[in-house]
């Protein structure tokens, strides 16, 4: 599709609803969730999608950033990529399958071999999925990734509401987990039923030696990743108490409003960045950075003042204790937003090798920092650890990208932006108690904004 017949408008508008839908639906449920969930199972829950989160990216070989750069090189021949790419990750996920259940039964694992077999299946599902929608992501075709945002959470929910109230009495996160591996596994099915209909190729040693090239560096980046965002759980429940995890897996469902934005803007932005690097078209990249950083930070600032209502409406007494940590939280997600810039640089440059080393660094940094601060002072140190792990995988992605393209992203571009959200995190504790003065400030926060920004946002609502 030729950038002047595409309309971005159009597909952000489809990815926000998409990820509104899909992510709001989940967050509305969160409050069901909590409540007929004991703390005990929702801390073990948490710590599976950890889980599912490490072996999709283990088995899937982060084939979706391959399959990214094979529309710069093998555009005319995705398909077969694609079919190639399918059958490498399934053959992948038979051989783990069998590795990890001959080790268990080896030596003697005490985890129930029912969840072990769960977690592979939907690791494998989520793999697939991932690669599938990177695919249509690339190809601009937004109503089907939309629909893929969409129907299997909402799948998900329903039935995993249902098996709890009807036919559970105890080991209540088996009726979250289930539907949800069952649903990622059948829809992955149709995916590689699919591809394998529209092409004949099924072994490409030209395609696949190319996207493990790129690929299987960021397998590292990718569990370094998980790392960074979800073995602080599993270390809060190692360390502490599963009841902790809890509390801090709510916060970092309620931060994930955030992600529902920038997901979306990315949906957009990343092949529109790669049309435009490919064409060193570096003037309007850093001139619409300006403007998509200034929004980024004006939804976090407005989730970190109104987060203590948020959080106390969608959870009991006993959760909003994590309230304290809602400003590290969302700050985290700002970082994460800010060096996915410079990610794409080197990953357009194909230095996968040197994201994996940067993310693999920074996840060390967080483990190390987890086990010295978790023990001591529990779910709250894990929130500051994240955060400088995070701090540190942006100022070492930045230098090197920096070094690749020193016109691109200049640092002062960010600058006003960050400033702004620490005013607002001294704010935050300084009227935690304090809902009017806070919610007073989001709306003259927003006044003010709207006011020095008047044209260009008239500019995009009108802009066909």
């Amino acid at each position: 599709m030729a950038e002047e017949n595409i309309n971005f408008k159009v597909i952000g508008i489809y990815y926000m609803l998409g990820n509104l839908f899909n992510k709001g639906v989940a967050f509305l449920t969160i409050p069901i969730f909590t409540r007929i969930i004991p703390t005990n199972d929702y801390g073990i829950l948490t710590t599976y999608n950890s889980w599912v989160g490490i072996i999709a990216m283990f088995i899937g070989f982060a084939m979706h950033m391959g399959i990214r750069m094979a529309f710069v090189d093998f555009k005319e021949k995705i398909d077969d990529f694609m079919a190639t790419v399918l059958s490498f990750t399934l053959e992948i996920g038979v051989i783990v399958c069998l590795v990890v259940v001959l080790f268990s039964y080896l030596f003697h694992i005490q985890i129930s071999m029912l969840l072990i077999l769960i977690c592979l299946g939907e690791g494998i599902g989520t793999a697939i999925i991932e690669d599938f929608s990177m695919y249509l992501m690339m190809k601009y075709q937004y109503k089907g990734r939309t629909a893929l945002m969409v129907l299997p959470n909402l799948f998900s929910i329903i039935f995993s509401i249902i098996a709890i109230y009807f036919f559970l009495n105890n080991q209540l996160y088996l009726g979250k987990v289930i539907p949800t591996a069952t649903i990622s596994i059948v829809i992955a099915a149709f995916i590689v039923i699919l591809f394998f209909l529209k092409s004949n190729v099924r072994h490409n040693r030209r395609y696949l030696k190319y996207a493990l090239s790129i690929s299987t560096p960021l397998v590292f980046h990718g569990i370094a990743l998980n790392i960074l965002s979800q073995s602080d759980r599993t270390m809060i429940t190692w360390l502490a108490n599963p009841s902790q995890t809890a509390i801090y897996g709510l916060i970092y469902n309620f931060s994930m409003l955030a992600t529902v934005i920038t997901s979306a803007l990315e949906g957009v932005w990343t092949p529109w960045f790669m049309e435009k690097y490919k064409k060193r078209d570096f003037t309007d990249i850093n001139n619409a950075v300006i403007y998509y950083t200034k929004f980024v930070a004006f939804v976090m600032i407005g989730l970190i003042l109104v987060g203590p209502e948020i959080v106390k409406v969608l959870a009991t007494k006993q959760y909003w204790e994590g309230i304290v940590i809602v400003p590290p939280v969302v700050l985290g997600n700002y970082f994460i937003f800010l060096y996915t810039f410079y990610v794409n640089v080197e990953h357009f440059n194909k230095k996968t090798l040197i994201i994996s080393l940067h993310t693999v660094l920074a996840a060390i940094i967080n483990i190390v920092l987890n086990l010295i601060f978790i023990p001591q002072y529990g779910y709250i140190a894990a929130a500051y650890t994240t955060l400088a792990s995070y701090f540190c995988a942006l100022v070492l992605h930045a230098r090197y990208a920096k070094r690749l393209e020193r016109e691109l992203y200049p640092i002062k571009t960010f600058v006003p932006s960050l400033i702004q959200i620490l005013v607002a995190i001294v704010f935050f504790y300084c009227f935690c108690d304090e809902l009017v003065i806070r919610w007073c400030g989001v709306i003259v926060y927003t006044i003010i904004l709207f006011i020095r920004n008047k044209e260009r946002i008239i500019t995009i609502i009108r802009k066909k």
